[in-house]
């Protein structure tokens, strides 16, 4: 992340206010609303915190920044979400089982939605995290693949890897974030919708997971002529909201294999395409 990110006043998120607060017992009790309830140490003890905590929800994802101002140890138990920390300055340690993980700017770490973690920040420590229900993405999964799922999705605290679609995600974050920060709710229904397609689609395929093979393999069954029947549709209904899902079913394949293509073929996605073809439509207007 750039040094251009580091948090200047008025924070990110600041108009989705959660928690401005010194005492422990309200910190977790805004993690709890929100995550889980963790224990907390503040360290040393006669340290006090002063902890900023945003969030703004979409619709089946979160967006939030944390500053406790102090350094603090807790012990999240699991969640049920899916949670990547951007760190903004300063640095954390993240446990999980026998795993550690050193993070800081330039870096970050997925937490897994079903094991416990750890986690130390300094005193000077403050982040972006996109948090998703575990349930929503492994549904957007099996939309993906076109199938059940077999297995429950499994995904293990992992740092950053350095893949096309985990560097857009780094990248992306921090300027959705920046949008929303700088506009009211609420937001329009079809963005929404198609800002959380594509952060799932990122998470999915930019971290490893029990799936990861299935959509590696998938991305590379995908063939032109789906892309051309997706692109058809779009232009035949440029004036309604189109799912990636959508496309991917009126091309007879998955929604992964069809984004792949288009990147492939095309060099753009889906959606970009959708973008290019609404504005031909206008410029063509008398």
């Amino acid at each position: 992340m750039t040094a251009s990110l580091a948090v200047h006043a008025p924070r990110p998120l600041d108009n989705f206010p959660l928690l401005r607060s010194a005492k422990v017992k309200e910190v977790r009790e805004a993690f709890a609303r929100i995550y889980a309830e963790p224990t907390l140490a503040v360290k040393p003890r006669t340290e006090s915190l002063n902890a900023v905590m945003n969030n703004c929800r979409l619709q089946s994802i979160e967006l939030a920044f944390g500053a406790l101002g102090a350094d603090v140890a807790l012990a999240f138990p699991s969640s049920g979400y899916v949670a990547q920390l951007f760190p903004l300055r300063g640095t954390a340690e993240i446990a999980c089982g026998t795993k550690a993980i050193d993070i800081g700017a330039g870096s970050g770490c997925l937490l897994s939605p079903d094991a416990p973690h750890r986690t130390n920040f300094s005193a000077d420590y403050a982040h972006l995290v996109l948090r998703i229900d575990a349930r929503v993405l492994a549904e957007k999964l099996r939309s993906m693949i076109g199938a059940p799922l077999h297995q429950p999705l499994r995904i293990e605290t992992q740092g950053d890897p350095n893949g096309p679609a985990a560097r857009m995600l780094r990248h992306y974050l921090p300027l959705l974030i920046e949008t929303v920060s700088r506009n009211d709710a609420p937001f329009p229904d079809a963005w929404i919708a198609q800002t959380e397609q594509l952060l799932l689609t990122l998470v999915l395929c930019g971290y490893r997971h029990n799936y990861s093979h299935v959509l590696e393999q998938l991305a590379a069954d995908a063939a032109p002529t789906e892309v051309r029947l997706a692109e058809q549709h779009i232009e035949a209904n440029l004036e309604r909201s189109i799912s990636l899902d959508e496309l991917a079913e009126i091309a007879g394949t998955h929604a992964f294999g069809l984004f792949s293509a288009f990147k492939k073929h095309r060099g753009y996605s889906p959606l970009t395409f959708l973008s290019q073809a609404r504005w031909r439509a206008r410029s063509q207007l008398p």
